[in-house]
């Protein structure tokens, strides 16, 4: 399957338009999936709409689902009995729409105490904890590590050490997330275990440590992390992982669905050629 089949949008890119036209309009700009969020919408992960109605948007354009973003911050020990009520609330949802993936992202706060062993232990056991929900309910979850330099989990590198301890390493993957992968500076690519891409793009005019979510764009010709060059070496690797658009901008949420379409096709046909 070519990666032209998988490609992806995520509903941080329009948050403020209802669920089914959120659909139809990743359908209409050539995305064959989309993830949907539980932060930017008073309504829940999917509007609140009946499984009639969900059943029909999603038919109605032709999509399918890729993940639900997210379990956060799904590594702080703090947070866990939160985090277990949070995920099976999710699965739940996930049924509803025959969602195979959930995205967990890590704790991402400067107050954060723990020494790196505290961190390490308690990612481990976090990922013990939500494994047998995840396994029994056959679902991926995904990590994904943010690169900020507060963040508990900067690295993929770092994600992989917990599955490795954990006692559920077959139900987690990596999201690739070509934001988070240049501003942790990480080089390598780990293309077997990641089951997500996220791409952005990013323009020049910041210093790395200053660059935020805020300052995520679609991938242009001007984008200064090589989402071109990152999505290339994880595909040649022989990754098999579908590609999300997922640029937080408000710029790009305040840009009329028009313009945006026609910006979302000149950035994949740069993305991809």
């Amino acid at each position: 399957m070519s990666v032209h089949d998988q490609l992806g949008l995520n509903r941080v890119t329009k948050p403020q338009i209802p669920l089914p036209e959120f659909l139809k309009f990743a359908a209409d700009s050539g995305f064959q999936f989309v993830e949907v969020r539980n932060d930017f919408t008073e309504k829940g992960v999917l509007d609140g709409l009946s499984q009639a109605d969900l059943d029909k948007a999603f038919k109605a354009a032709g999509v399918k689902c890729l993940s639900i973003n997210a379990v956060y911050p799904f590594d702080s020990a703090a947070h866990l009995k939160e985090n277990l009520a949070k995920l099976k609330g999710l699965i739940a949802e996930s049924k509803k729409i025959a969602n195979p993936a959930i995205v967990f992202c890590p704790l991402n706060d400067a107050a954060d105490k723990r020494t790196s062993a505290q961190r390490a232990e308690e990612l481990v056991a976090a990922l013990d904890a939500y494994g047998p929900l995840l396994a029994e309910a056959k679902i991926t979850g995904l990590i994904e590590p943010l690169g900020f330099e507060v963040c508990s989990l900067r690295t993929k590198k770092a994600a992989l050490a917990g599955v490795a301890k954990s006692k559920y390493p077959q139900v987690y993957k990596l999201v690739h997330d070509t934001f988070h992968h240049y501003l942790a500076g990480e080089t390598e690519f780990f293309p077997a275990e990641t089951g997500l891409i996220h791409v952005s793009g990013v323009l020049a005019g910041k210093a790395k440590s200053a660059i935020v979510d805020d300052d995520r764009l679609l991938v242009t010709k001007d984008d200064i992390m090589d989402n071109k060059g990152q999505v290339a070496t994880l595909l040649a690797r022989g990754c098999k992982a579908p590609v999300s658009y997922e640029p937080f901008s408000p710029r790009v949420r305040a840009t009329e669905l028009p313009e945006l379409k026609k910006q979302l096709k000149e950035s994949v046909k740069f993305l991809l050629g």
